[in-house]
């Protein structure tokens, strides 16, 4: 542990330093170094920090999401129907990669937002609400809900939100559907260890300000205090 909080000391100097040459970071274009060294440091000595908290939960998804609005969203309305965070936003990300505009046409619906709601499901939102992120994300989370206690399992669950639990009541589940259903799970498991997925690119993540790195600094603090 003593070793672990060296190297995060000597990371977090890297970072101040960085941070004081340049006078605003969003103006400047900051290097991937940089943010691999921040995100470093949110998966070791927040994340993983058995004592990690809401704003430490979401200081991490911010970044995964590259948008502190929508995983606010999505962490309020996982623990609202208890779920698990690490499964709600992976199976965001599989659904849209977090685009709140995201369209797919089907040959009879659409599906549109963050959780891509089909048409059909949700007959009497108007187009504006789909792409609404506090709608899209409460209904999406809430139909994620209604596949858990329906199919029993994560497996059954991911599979009746991809095909419809029509399609797998009646065993007609698509192969594309066990693809779809082992990406997400993958991508849970990532995320749940702190891990953020390589297929998610550093181009999609927002650099953060410098409130953020503050943070870390009393997230470390918090972790000597506790060792």
């Amino acid at each position: 542990m003593k070793f672990l909080k060296l190297i995060a000391l000597g990371c977090l100097s890297l970072l101040f330093s960085s941070c004081l040459a340049q006078p605003t970071l969003k103006s400047a274009s900051p290097e991937l170094a940089e943010r691999d060294t921040y995100e470093s440091l949110l998966r070791d000595i927040v994340y993983r920090n058995p004592s990690a908290d809401e704003s430490d939960q979401l200081e991490y998804y911010s970044i995964v999401t590259g948008d502190r609005d929508l995983a606010e969203l999505i962490i309020k309305e996982s623990e609202k129907n208890g779920i698990q965070p690490a499964l709600a936003f992976a199976l965001a990300y599989a659904e849209s990669s977090f685009n709140i505009r995201a369209v797919n046409r089907n040959s009879n619906s659409v599906d549109r937002g963050v959780f891509q709601l089909n048409s059909r499901s949700f007959p009497d939102l108007e187009e504006d609400e789909f792409f609404d992120p506090s709608i899209n994300v409460s209904l999406g989370v809430a139909y994620l809900r209604y596949c858990l206690d329906t199919g029993v399992n994560e497996v059954t669950a991911l599979a009746m939100y991809n095909a419809g639990p029509y399609r797998v009541k009646s065993s007609r589940t698509p192969m594309m559907t066990l693809h779809y259903v082992d990406k997400v799970l993958a991508l849970r498991d990532d995320l749940a260890q702190g891990n953020i997925p390589e297929e998610i690119q550093p181009s999609e993540i927002e650099f953060p300000v410098m409130k953020s790195v503050k943070n870390v600094t009393l997230l470390m603090e918090q972790t000597e205090e506790i060792n």
